[in-house]
């Protein structure tokens, strides 16, 4: 399993599971004729021969559960103030499927979100927090819809419901895992291991549209599945946002997959950290600079391993508290988490 960053003063996850939650019912809407815009693809390197082309075989009526784990830490600077923030980790259960074929040759398929578990460090939270935690997490479980994509991999056309409740921040987070990791788009052009390739696009999260690119590079490859390596790099002009003006954003993730070509998603873990500077108007008439850093962790896995979550994980050294509260500006950011 890989390493969890978390946000000082909670402990490592341990134990067992406890928080469960319910799903509620959520009007589907169909939004109509398939999006035509599709993601830049380039290959950079073939790979080694035998080269073949990479394409997922779905079949009609196909279910699957995945299970998504993640856990989130934030430090906010404004002036001489610094404050931080985080989601302990969390294990989100998502029902995929009945897969059904359209006409256009695409394979759609319905996504809900079934059940939120918190890890037993929200043991560690006071009862205020842990309603607060609670009460933000909730709204994930009105989450539901549909996706279609491609035999190559590419995502055509999808509506989802429930977001409007998600707060920002998670629901940022949730686009990027979705974005970059949830489903792995091959290019025309028959691979083989050592393959190269980027998938460039632009992506809208909470309002602001972001450049990302995606750089897939093939380790290991059989009929059925393909490892590969991932890396992705996002960035976004000065644009007008919620509560203020994005002056620069630059985030990055790395981590590994496994794509399933008889299923619709792939298996992976990632660890993304992203800077960003956003300006906001004062009392005073001057503008005032808030930076931000974020980073998470995030692992996509099967039922079969579902269970593991939660449990105990070595306890890493404490880093220097002076170190804690360390923030520079984007590019030249150091923040070092650590439990006291």
């Amino acid at each position: 399993m890989f390493r969890i960053l978390m946000l000082a003063g909670l402990m490592l996850a341990t134990a067992s599971c406890r928080t469960k939650y319910q799903p509620q019912t959520v009007e589907v809407v169909d939004p109509g004729p398939p999006q035509r815009v599709l993601p830049t693809i380039r290959v950079i390197d073939p790979g080694l021969t035998p080269r073949k082309p990479l394409r997922y075989r779905v079949r009609p009526g196909q279910q699957e559960v995945l299970y998504l784990e993640l856990v989130r830490a934030q430090a906010m600077q404004s002036g001489q103030q610094t404050t931080q923030s985080g989601i302990p980790p969390i294990q989100l259960e998502v029902k995929m499927g009945p897969a059904e074929p359209t006409p256009q040759g695409f394979i759609r398929h319905p996504v809900q979100v079934t059940q939120i578990r918190m890890s037993s460090v929200a043991d560690q939270m006071s009862p205020a927090q842990r309603e607060r935690m609670e009460q933000t997490l909730a709204p994930l479980l009105q989450v539901r819809g549909w996706s279609e994509m491609d035999i190559q991999g590419r995502v055509r056309r999808g509506e989802f419901r429930g977001l409007e409740d998600v707060p920002p921040d998670l629901r940022t987070m949730l686009g990027n895992i979705r974005s970059a990791l949830l489903s792995i788009p091959f290019p025309d052009e028959p691979l083989g291991v050592r393959a190269r390739w980027e998938v460039e696009r632009k992506v809208q999260f909470s309002g602001v549209w972001v450049d990302q690119i995606v750089t897939y590079h093939i380790d290991q490859m059989t009929d059925d599945e393909v490892a590969l390596q991932v890396t992705a790099r996002q960035t976004a002009q000065p644009q007008a946002m919620s509560g203020g003006r994005l002056e620069v954003y630059q985030s990055s993730i790395i981590g590994s997959a496994v794509a399933r070509l008889q299923h619709f998603t792939s298996f992976s873990e990632a660890e993304a950290t992203t800077q960003m500077r956003v300006s906001q108007p004062s009392q005073s008439g001057e503008r005032r600079m808030i930076r931000v850093e974020t980073r998470t962790a995030v692992k996509l896995y099967p039922e079969e391993e579902a269970a593991s979550f939660g449990k105990d994980e070595p306890e890493e050294e404490p880093a220097d508290p002076e170190d804690a509260k360390v923030i520079t500006d984007p590019g030249k950011q150091k923040l070092k988490w650590y439990t006291p």
